[in-house]
C-alpha cells in the first residue's frame, strides 16, 4: 500500500514529536533520579553530622547532671562533717575543759596519780595539785558523758600530748591503738580537726573525730594545742540517708562512697552486711576521674562516671550512670533520624512521580501558599503567647516528666538570675538547690498522681534573697491524654505574708492586753494566762497536734479568764470555801467570756474551746456537763493546763503546791482528765523547758 506524501510527512512529524517528548520525559526522570540520589547522600551526611553533634550534647548533658549530683552529695557530706566538728567545738571551747586540760598538761609526768588512787599509806601520795585534779575528774567525765549523749556521739575521750586518755565516757575503755594515737597527735601538732577512716563494727560504721583543745590563755592561733578531744560517731544511718535514692536520681544512676585504706580502695555500703566492700579493681590513681566511659569498679558494667573528693578526708563520691540507658535517647534519635531519611526519600520519590505526571503544576503552588499562610498564622500565635508570658508578673515554667525545664518566661529567668536559654534543660536542684528541689518534687508527684492542680506555699532563696512564693502546679496533658509535663506558676506573696504577720502580731498584742486587764481584777490570776499558754502549747506539740490546735490553745489561754472581769472580785479572792450559790456565780465567767467573744471571727474554735475547757470526762464539769468525746482536744489540753497552773500557784484559800505533787493529784483524777494529756504534761514538766517555766514563777523550787 502506498501512502500519500503529505500523510507520510504528517505521520513522520507525529512520530518525531512523540519521540522528542519521550526523550524529554526520560531526561526529566534521569535528572530527577540524580537529584534524588544527591538529596539522599546529602541527607545521610547531614544526619550523620547531626547525630554526632547530638551525641556530644547528650554526653555533655550527662556530664553536667553527674557533676551536679556528685557536687550535691560532696557538699552534703562536707557540711555534715563540719557540723560534727562544730558540735565538738561546743565542749572544747568551754573554759572549764580548757582550764582542766591546761592543768593536766602541767603534770604530764604525774598523770598516773590522777587515774590510780593509792590503796595504802606505803604508796607514794600524789602531789596536792594532782589530788585536786583527781577530785574534779568525776565532774569532768560526767560533763563529757552528757555532751556525747546529747550530741548523738557514741563515746568521747580527752587525750594529752603523749597520747594518754585521762577522761573517757565508756566504762571499759580500750587503750588507744597506735593509729588512734597518731591521729590524736596529728590533731594536736597540726592544730586542726582530723577525721579517721570509717570502720565496720558489729553495731555499724563508726568514725572518730579528733579536735584540738587549746589552753585558755592561747591568744596566738598558731600556738600548739595541749590536748585533743576524740569523739566516736555511728555514721551508718547518715551515710545511708545521704546515699539513698533521691527522686531526682534517674534509673541506672548510682552514687558510691569510696574510702582509701592504705593502697586499697573500699566502698562504704551501710545497707549491706559487712558494710565495707573491697574494690580490687580500683586504686587511688584511678579515683582521680574526670568524666568518661569506663567499667564500674564494683560490677564491671559499662558506665559513664566521674569522681569528686570530700575535702576533709580520703573519701570520694563516685557518680555513675549505666552506659546503655544513658545513650538510649541518642539511639532512639538515631532510629528516628533513619526513619525520617527513609520517609523523606520516599516522599521525594512520590514528588518525582507527581512531577512526572504534572510537572510542578498549579496545585503545588497552591499548597505552598497554604503552608506559607499556615506558618504565618503559627508564628503570629507564637508571638502572641510570648508577649503574654513575657508581660506576666508570675514566674511561669514548663517541665517534662524527667523534671527538666522546657520553657520559662522572662519573669522566671529574671528572678533566678539566668538567661532563659541557660535554664532550658536544667532541673529544680540546679536552679533552687538540692533541699528545695526535694520539697518541690513531692508536689510534682502529687500533681501527676491526682492529675489535678496543686497549690502550695514555699520559702525559697533566689539570688541570696528570701522569697515567700505561692506555687500553683497543673499537669500538662498531651493530645493522647497522657501527662507529658508540669506547668508551674510562682506568685511572689512575700509582702502579703509580711502584712499578715503584722496583723497577727497586732491581734496577739490585743489579746495579751485583755489578759492583763483580767489579771488586774484578781491579783491571784497575775501571770496565770501566760503560764497556762506556755504549758498548753508545749503539751500540744508533745502530742503532735496540728498547728490549728496549737494556735487555738495559745489564743484561748489568754482569753479564757476574760469573763472573770464580770464576777464579784470578793468571790474570786474569798479565802474560805465558796457556797453552792457563790460557786454558780463564779462558774458563769465562762458564759460571760463567750458572750463577749462570740461576734469576733477568730477563724479558730476559740469560743468553743473556752466554753468546754472546764468540762470533765465524767460529766462533772461546767457549764454543760459534757462527757468524753463531746469535749474537743484543745479544750482537754487547756483543762489540764488550767488546773495544773492553778494548783502550783497560791490562791487566797491555800498555798501553792509542788509540781510533782500536782501531777500526782491530776493522775489520780483520770475520771476527769484525759490521761494522754496528763502524760504529755508530765513529759513537759520534767523537760528542760518545763523546768525553766516553773523556775520562772518559783525560783527556789525544783520542778
Amino acid at each position: 500500500m502506498h501512502l500519500h506524501p503529505l500523510e507520510n510527512k504528517d505521520q513522520t512529524s507525529d512520530y518525531l514529536d512523540k519521540t522528542n517528548g519521550l526523550q524529554q520525559k526520560k531526561r526529566i526522570v534521569r535528572l530527577s533520579l540524580w537529584v534524588l540520589l544527591l538529596v539522599i547522600t546529602l541527607a545521610i551526611f547531614l544526619a550523620n553530622w547531626e547525630l554526632e553533634n547530638k551525641g556530644e550534647v547528650l554526653k555533655e548533658s550527662i556530664q553536667n547532671r553527674l557533676q551536679i549530683l556528685a557536687k550535691g552529695r560532696v557538699d552534703v557530706l562536707s557540711n555534715w562533717l563540719l557540723s560534727l566538728s562544730t558540735q565538738g567545738n561546743q565542749i572544747i571551747q568551754s573554759d572549764l575543759f580548757r582550764l582542766y586540760a591546761s592543768e593536766i598538761d602541767l603534770i604530764e609526768e604525774d598523770i598516773v596519780h590522777l587515774l590510780v588512787t593509792p590503796v595504802d599509806h606505803q604508796q607514794q601520795q600524789p602531789p596536792q595539785n594532782v589530788t585536786h585534779l583527781s577530785e574534779q575528774l568525776p565532774l569532768m567525765q560526767t560533763l563529757l558523758e552528757e555532751f556525747t549523749q546529747y550530741s548523738g556521739f557514741a563515746s568521747g575521750r580527752i587525750i594529752n600530748r603523749s597520747g594518754q586518755s585521762y577522761i573517757a565516757t565508756d566504762a571499759n575503755t580500750v587503750p588507744l591503738d597506735p593509729h588512734q594515737t597518731s591521729l590524736a597527735k596529728m590533731a594536736i601538732d597540726g592544730n586542726k580537726v582530723i577525721y579517721s577512716p570509717a570502720k565496720a563494727t558489729g553495731n555499724g560504721l563508726f568514725m572518730q573525730i579528733y579536735l584540738p583543745i587549746k589552753a585558755p590563755s592561747m591568744a596566738d592561733p598558731q600556738e600548739r594545742p595541749i590536748a585533743a578531744l576524740q569523739l566516736n560517731k555511728n555514721i551508718s544511718g547518715k551515710i545511708n540517708e545521704i546515699l539513698s535514692k533521691a527522686p531526682l536520681i534517674d534509673k541506672g544512676e548510682k552514687t558510691r562512697l569510696l574510702q582509701q585504706e592504705g593502697q586499697q580502695l573500699v566502698e562504704l555500703v551501710p545497707w549491706l552486711p559487712g558494710e565495707i566492700f573491697p574494690l580490687s579493681q580500683a586504686s587511688h590513681v584511678e579515683l582521680e576521674l574526670s568524666f568518661g566511659q569506663r567499667p564500674s569498679p564494683r560490677d564491671q558494667r559499662e558506665v559513664f562516671s566521674l569522681a569528686m573528693k570530700i575535702p576533709q578526708l580520703d573519701w570520694w563520691i563516685l557518680q555513675e550512670t549505666d552506659y546503655a540507658q544513658a545513650i538510649s535517647p541518642a539511639n532512639s534519635h538515631r532510629r528516628a533520624t533513619i526513619s525520617i531519611i527513609a520517609l523523606g526519600s520516599l516522599l521525594l520519590l512520590v514528588l518525582i512521580g507527581a512531577l512526572w505526571w504534572k510537572l510542578i503544576g498549579v496545585e503545588n503552588r497552591k499548597m505552598a501558599e497554604a503552608f506559607k499562610q499556615l506558618a504565618a498564622q503559627i508564628d503570629e500565635q507564637r508571638q502572641l503567647l510570648d508577649n503574654i508570658n513575657g508581660n506576666l508578673s508570675e514566674y511561669i515554667g514548663l517541665k517534662d516528666n524527667r523534671g527538666l525545664y522546657l520553657y520559662v518566661n522572662q519573669a522566671f529567668a529574671d528572678v533566678v538570675g539566668r538567661p532563659q536559654n541557660e535554664i532550658i534543660g536544667l532541673d529544680d536542684a540546679a536552679i533552687f538547690g538540692f533541699d528545695s528541689a526535694k520539697r518541690l518534687a513531692h508536689s510534682d508527684n502529687k500533681v501527676i498522681e491526682s492529675r489535678q492542680q496543686v497549690t502550695l506555699n514555699e520559702e525559697l532563696y533566689l539570688q541570696s534573697q528570701r522569697y515567700d512564693l505561692q506555687i500553683s502546679k497543673v499537669p500538662y496533658v498531651s493530645s493522647d491524654g497522657n501527662i507529658s509535663g508540669i506547668i508551674s506558676s510562682f506568685r511572689d506573696v512575700t509582702e502579703q505574708l509580711k502584712n499578715q504577720k503584722r496583723s497577727e502580731k497586732a491581734t496577739r498584742q490585743t489579746i495579751e492586753v485583755l489578759a492583763k486587764a483580767v489579771e488586774l481584777n484578781d491579783p491571784y490570776l497575775a501571770g496565770h494566762s501566760q503560764l497556762m499558754s506556755l504549758f498548753a502549747v508545749e503539751m500540744a506539740k508533745n502530742m503532735n497536734c496540728s498547728e490549728s490546735i496549737q494556735a487555738t490553745v495559745e489564743t484561748a489561754s489568754f482569753l479564757s479568764q476574760l469573763g472573770k472581769m464580770f464576777v464579784n472580785p470578793q468571790l474570786l479572792q474569798k479565802p474560805a470555801v465558796l457556797t453552792d450559790d457563790e460557786k454558780d456565780q463564779v462558774e458563769k465567767h465562762v458564759e460571760h467570756a463567750v458572750n463577749i467573744l462570740q461576734d469576733i471571727d477568730f477563724d479558730l474554735p476559740i469560743c468553743e474551746t473556752i466554753l468546754q475547757m472546764n468540762e470533765h470526762l465524767d460529766g462533772s464539769g461546767y457549764p454543760a456537763g459534757l462527757k468524753n468525746e463531746e469535749i474537743n482536744k484543745a479544750a482537754r489540753i487547756l483543762g489540764v493546763s488550767n488546773s495544773f497552773c492553778a494548783m502550783i500557784q497560791p490562791r487566797s484559800y491555800r498555798p501553792a503546791r509542788h509540781a510533782s505533787e500536782t501531777l500526782e493529784v491530776l493522775k489520780g483524777e483520770s475520771h476527769k482528765y484525759d490521761l494522754e494529756v496528763i502524760a504529755a504534761l508530765d513529759e513537759v514538766v520534767n523537760s528542760a523547758i518545763g523546768e525553766r517555766i516553773i523556775t520562772s514563777i518559783h525560783p527556789s523550787t525544783e520542778a
